[in-house]
């Protein structure tokens, strides 16, 4: 056994590997930071949208224009997806590096 401790997720790729008898393409220490750094501005970025979101919502309610709800809920919605598609598309460029 080494010295050093398996993260969750190395020990995940590994059962991984075992159980579809492939090679899941290792990560070097470099790459997971940078993966590490990428996820947490893009969650750092949707909850600011999240909270943006909810203050916009209550003024809505709070001015009697319920009906601007559900365009708010949906316009954040896809602000969310856009996010999570962009730190898809960083995340994968790092692993392919």
């Amino acid at each position: 056994m080494t010295d050093e401790l398996k993260s969750a997720v190395d020990l995940a790729l590994e059962k991984l590997d075992r159980e579809m008898g492939e090679t899941i393409p290792k990560l070097s220490k470099d790459q997971r930071e940078k993966i590490a750094e990428i996820r947490r501005k893009y969650q750092a970025r949707i909850a600011e949208t999240e909270i943006s979101a909810q203050s916009q919502i209550t003024k809505a309610i709070q001015t009697g224009a319920v009906e601007s709800v559900a365009a708010i809920e949906q316009r954040i919605a896809e602000e969310k997806r856009k996010l999570q598609s962009e730190m898809d598309r960083e995340v994968e460029k790092v692993r392919e590096e």
